[in-house]
């Protein structure tokens, strides 16, 4: 209908800049149906928010671009949002890198002062310079959290990480100068388990990353030594196995935080997904000790589809696949795990770890979990991580049958591989956002992996190559094409 108008507003509750009462206030938003276009008005310039939080804050100035590239308003109306609405950054890679690096520099030089004349300190001054720099970090930690939101991400960064290091370091010297038992990994774990509530009182990436190596280290270097018992008596009755999901779980505080919103920025949830997956594989290797090797590859799949099959909520849902990394590690591993066992004996392997598994009381907490993952997923309609992560459950189908030769499982998985790859293809061309190019490249990869098995020439290699990488090429612009011309209105993986 030519000339007419639709609104929408939003209401918010202001006080006025003199400290009167709460007023209406909002920022009204009209599409003109003849331009397809929003436009915007802010009133009530002169009020100042207060019941609008940061949270919606961010959330307002993330969306902002999309509506901007959309059409949705224009780039004015986005400049006067953000300029009313101003977001304090996340502390983002830069402002955490800035902080990191201030808080090593200084660290490291009081590190290098002090042991230049350390050998010449009497007991006592050792001891005041081990807790020194403590005390004067927490004091600072103070003044920060003292200026409240006005705190910039790097004060806080810097100082979460000043007294990290602090922290650390007088645990060092105090077990030095006192001479007291323990290896390594006793303290690491305590350092992490210590410093852990700066990451949520001054919420800190760079602490929150730290803690997350610690931990994983710690995991790993416990498996590696097959001890998987402290060397503390006071908890040695307590294995890694029980530690490390507790150990985890020591950052829900922070991410998604009180409440359950606060999420992390892209390059920290790639070093949480990477350090969780890496410790809960530990984990997994350390189910049972004397059949920890045999399970392990079993074990390592429900691991990595456990990942993969990660609950997400709506918004979640909606981001881009880079900005969920576990969905990315896990599904890579999956499907390196499936390319691997389109080999005999690797595939033979695999079933028998079934076997050894199946005993074990963490398989069956990870099968657990993965049904529980896999079957929110399949209630919120996410397809094309259900069809990858299915490739998990062969070992446990074939398991039964107890083959002799891994033939049938390698051809079942090199099925199961081109029908994964036909599903996340065609969830793309039926409307829901699949993963068109993933597929094409899964069919590239095995069609490659079996031309260098096939006893043919070398002349057929190479020109079944050149066929496979041009049609892979070919593929790939048409899915370019497609995307531009069609608007895909599923729901993401």
């Amino acid at each position: 209908m030519k000339g007419r108008r639709a609104a929408f507003y939003i209401r918010l509750e202001v006080e006025s800049a003199a400290g009167g009462p709460p007023q209406a206030a909002g920022a009204g938003m009209a599409l003109d149906h003849e331009t397809g276009i929003y436009s915007c008005a802010v009133s009530d310039p002169g009020y100042r928010q207060s019941a609008m939080s940061l949270l919606h804050h961010r959330w307002l100035a993330e969306q902002l671009p999309a509506w901007e590239r959309d059409g949705i308003i224009t780039a004015e109306n986005a400049q006067t949002l953000r300029a009313r609405y101003m977001a304090e950054p996340r502390g983002g890679l830069a402002q955490m890198i800035v902080g990191a690096v201030g808080a090593l520099l200084i660290g490291t030089g009081l590190i290098a002062v002090l042991a230049y004349n350390w050998d010449d300190f009497p007991r006592g001054v050792r001891l005041a310079l081990a807790l020194g720099p403590l005390a004067a970090s927490q004091v600072v930690s103070w003044r920060v959290l003292s200026r409240g939101e006005s705190a910039r991400p790097w004060m806080r960064e810097s100082a979460a990480l000043v007294q990290t290091l602090a922290a650390g370091a007088a645990m060092a010297i105090v077990s030095q100068i006192y001479n007291l038992p323990g290896v390594w990994t006793d303290l690491v774990f305590r350092w992490c388990v210590v410093t852990v509530p700066l990451a949520w009182v001054l919420r800190s990436q760079a602490v929150a990353i730290a803690y997350l190596l610690g931990i994983a280290i710690w995991t790993i270097a416990q498996v590696a030594d097959r001890g998987l018992r402290f060397s503390t008596p006071a908890i040695a009755a307590v294995d890694v196995r029980l530690w490390y999901p507790l150990l985890l779980a020591g950052i829900l505080p922070l991410w998604p935080g009180p409440g359950l919103r606060e999420r992390p920025a892209v390059g920290s949830r790639l070093v949480l997904a990477a350090t969780a997956f890496v410790g809960l594989l530990a984990v997994a290797a350390a189910a049972k000790p004397d059949v920890g090797d045999a399970s392990f590859s079993w074990l390592a799949m429900l691991t990595a589809a456990a990942m993969l099959l990660f609950p997400l909520d709506r918004a979640g849902i909606a981001e881009p696949l880079m900005s969920k990394p576990q969905v990315v590690i896990g599904g890579l591993a999956l499907v390196f795990t499936a390319f691997v066992a389109t080999y005999e004996e690797p595939a033979h392997h695999l079933v028998e770890s079934v076997g050894f598994a199946l005993p074990l009381g963490w398989c069956w907490l990870l099968l657990a979990v993965t049904a529980g993952a896999a079957a929110l997923a399949g209630w919120q309609g996410r397809l094309a991580v259900l069809t990858v992560a299915a490739v998990a459950v062969l070992p446990l189908a074939a398991a039964p049958l107890t083959p002799t030769s891994g033939w049938p499982v390698a051809i079942a998985y090199s099925l199961a591989l081109l029908a994964t790859a036909i599903v996340l293809i065609g969830l793309e061309f039926l409307g829901r956002q699949g993963a068109a190019r993933l597929g094409g490249a899964l069919i590239t990869i095995l069609v490659i992996l079996r031309m260098a098995d096939a006893d043919v020439s070398l002349l057929v290699k190479g020109l079944v190559f050149i066929l496979v990488g041009s049609g892979f090429l070919a593929f790939n612009a048409f899915i370019t094409r497609h995307r531009r011309v069609t608007a895909s209105g599923g729901t993401p993986a």
